[in-house]
């Protein structure tokens, strides 16, 4: 069960980073157009992905613990 958890939670991870890249890459985009009203929502979005990835990496290691408790 926790490796199917692990690949599931790692999936989401890894398309959470690759979301928080391209959220990054508007907010550098955003600052060199100087849009403020698009910089503020570029960098909301940004921050967001950020959470996310940081929670789902949380869940990736200790899904990836748990295996490893459970299947030594």
């Amino acid at each position: 069960m926790w490796q199917q958890s692990w690949f599931l939670i790692n999936m989401a991870f890894v398309a959470l980073v690759i979301f928080y890249m391209f959220a990054h890459r508007s907010v550098t985009m955003a600052k060199m157009e100087g849009a403020q009203d698009q910089l503020r929502k570029a960098l909301l979005k940004r921050r967001i992905a950020g959470i996310l990835t940081i929670i789902a990496f949380i869940g990736m290691a200790g899904s990836f613990v748990m295996n490893m408790k459970v299947n030594g």
